[in-house]
């Protein structure tokens, strides 16, 4: 009796061992479960882009007016290549206002530091009358960042009318990453007339927007039609010489006055840096106080490039 006693306890002592072993085996209900470590996701933001992208035909653009920037008083000091014209586009007013409001200018002839009234106040329309343009082809933007953040703009107009054009403006107008207008700039030309089958390119300098990813587009605002059938200057020689890996391109020539009366003052020239048939730099140079009837005149430019290289240059020129 006391043996079968002993072996009942030895029995029970290993059947409770064995209980112990299952519940330490691995595939008990109480193994211990693994996890799965998850990395925490990247920045869910962009980055500014140091150049614009431009809109492509996969990505329709709204087709807002400009946002023309809204003026406050004060005066303008006329610049080389200003006109009555291109200031009244610039700070979005009628011409007619303009003028009534600097009935001492002579409207025919600005002198370079002229202070003209801008005249503005709160009951004005901030708007020009303007007819419609001729429409001539546009090229898309292409844009330059700078140091600041701001990018230069540029795009070529060609006149593919067959009569003059002058007075001609674009809009550059900038959106953000949602489509949305933010910023319009107005642009006008280096030299005022455009002849049949010339081209020019028109700038602007948009300053640094709070937005991180941009396009840009153009609008045109205004193509008149010119009186003039015939360009009053030509240039009948000139020659470039690149340096500082074609990032600089000196150009020395010759311009000539073909009228045989002389009703401007001054020569005006843009040179302009292409490279691959976009533009990279506008440089403008201007005469002296007056010039002669069938006169020729030497020039000399110094033309920078914002971007690549330059690989082409376009001269063009008028009496103004």
């Amino acid at each position: 009796m006391l043996h079968m006693t002993k072996k009942g306890s030895i029995l029970v002592w290993i059947l409770g061992i064995l209980v112990m072993l299952t519940a330490c085996a691995p595939g008990s209900q109480n193994a211990p479960i693994s996890t799965l470590t998850i990395a925490p996701p990247l920045n869910p933001y962009q980055s500014r882009t140091s150049t614009p992208i431009i809109p492509t035909a996969t990505v329709p653009l709204p087709t807002d007016q400009p946002l023309i920037p809204t003026a406050t008083p004060f005066s303008h000091s006329v610049q080389p290549g200003d006109t009555l014209y291109g200031i009244a586009i610039q700070y979005n007013i009628s011409l007619d206002k303009l003028v009534s409001a600097n009935p001492g200018v002579d409207t025919s002839l600005l002198s370079i530091g002229t202070k003209l009234v801008i005249p503005f106040s709160e009951e004005d329309e901030l708007s020009v009358p303007t007819p419609t343009p001729y429409q001539v082809p546009l090229s898309e933007p292409v844009c330059y960042s700078t140091k600041d953040g701001g990018v230069w703009c540029y795009l070529m107009v060609e006149n593919t009318q067959k009569l003059a054009l002058e007075s001609l403006s674009v809009s550059f107008n900038l959106y953000n990453e949602k489509q949305e207008q933010v910023q319009s700039v107005v642009a006008i030309p280096p030299l005022n007339m455009l002849f049949p089958d010339q081209k020019i390119p028109l700038s602007a300098f948009i300053k640094p927007a709070q937005v991180d990813q941009y396009r840009v587009t153009g609008t045109l605002l205004t193509a008149l039609h010119s009186e003039r059938t015939e360009p009053l200057t030509a240039i009948t020689d000139y020659s470039v010489k690149y340096t500082q890996e074609n990032k600089v391109a000196q150009i020395t020539g010759v311009v000539e006055v073909l009228a045989t009366k002389v009703d401007g003052n001054q020569i005006w020239i843009a040179a302009v840096g292409l490279s691959d048939g976009e533009p990279v730099g506008i440089r403008k140079w201007t005469s002296g106080e007056s010039v002669d009837p069938e006169t020729a005149y030497p020039f000399e430019i110094q033309l920078y490039s914002l971007g690549p290289r330059i690989d082409q240059v376009l001269l063009l020129s008028e009496l103004h």
